[in-house]
């Protein structure tokens, strides 16, 4: 007899599908799934998967527009922006935001993950890797120091 999934059984694997078929490149699936079904404490983390997507399919502009709808004060949010200003070849820009969160908000996951590329395509491997050394049990975090490329930052 299956027992009913506790709420925070829930909270923890409704994200699971959306970050696998964001690993798998299916970013039309992440970009298209309706956050409406989505707890609160996993809406930032599914918006960010989506953002990230829409980056990843070359829509970095866009992603950009879209992020100036979100709330401004999210780490989560302002990395991904640093994410699209790279994508979009403001490496400058994308270098000051990532430099700025990495100070502001050393222990925010996204922080880690996207700083550290953002500052790994602009050189920065030392601190990009002492950004990513921080992580918590984060999977994305741990194994991004041996993925990192200027070529594909996503």
């Amino acid at each position: 007899m299956l027992r009913p999934m506790t709420p925070v059984l829930r909270s923890k694997t409704e994200l699971l599908n959306i970050l696998n078929a964001f690993h798998q490149g299916e970013y039309q699936t992440v970009i298209d799934t309706d956050s409406a079904s989505f707890s609160k404490s996993n809406a930032v983390q599914l918006r960010v998967l989506q953002l990230r997507s829409q980056i990843a399919s070359g829509f970095a502009e866009e992603a950009l527009a879209d992020i100036a709808h979100e709330k401004p004060d999210v780490p989560d949010f302002k990395a991904v922006k640093a994410l699209a200003l790279l994508a979009t070849g403001n490496t400058s820009e994308a270098l000051s935001e990532a430099e700025s969160l990495a100070s502001a908000s050393p222990e925010n996951a996204t922080v880690q993950v996207l700083g550290g590329t953002v500052l790994q395509a602009a050189g920065k491997t030392e601190e990009a890797l002492a950004l990513l050394t921080k992580h918590q049990g984060n999977l994305e975090a741990y194994k991004t120091p041996n993925l990192l490329s200027p070529s594909k930052p996503y």
